[in-house]
């Protein structure tokens, strides 16, 4: 154990709490993800433990350093610090999920709580991770911020 984290499930502020015993990188499931596959980033631990081979950073940061990772960012179009961190990782020609209009969730955690299932969660991911110039047009039509 390297780190303890604990979450407010109201309003509260800060929503979390985090305590490093050791200085390594928060990342939570490392003892579950298998390096030779796909490896999926998301921020929420929570989140991580819906999808298949997936790690959380427990931080808006989500690059690693490994080449087949997909960064699974909250879907927050409007919120200046999640599009700030996404510009980043097209420009640093990550692979990235930019949700579509129809998921109105803000992460994985609440659209299993809505109802939608992992499968269905695993093909919006699939069918909306974008790299390169791709990822670059999406962004511009995702991002409801002009910063």
């Amino acid at each position: 154990m390297f780190a303890l984290q604990g979450r407010a499930f109201g309003n509260e502020e800060p929503k979390y709490i985090t305590i490093k015993i050791q200085e390594k990188d928060k990342i939570y499931g490392l003892e579950r993800v298998d390096w030779k596959k796909t490896v999926y980033v998301c921020e929420g631990p929570l989140d991580s433990l819906f999808v298949e081979n997936c790690i959380a950073t427990a931080q808006s940061d989500l690059r690693i350093p490994h080449e087949g990772a997909v960064l699974i960012p909250d879907n927050e179009p409007r919120n200046l610090e999640i599009v700030k961190q996404i510009r980043k990782y097209v420009e640093e020609d990550y692979s990235v999920v930019l949700w579509p209009d129809y998921v109105k969730e803000k992460d994985i955690n609440e659209m299993i709580i809505k109802g939608k299932t992992r499968r269905e969660i695993k093909t919006i991911i699939d069918e909306h991770t974008y790299s390169g110039l791709n990822a670059r047009i999406k962004f511009a039509k995702w991002s409801k911020i002009n910063d």
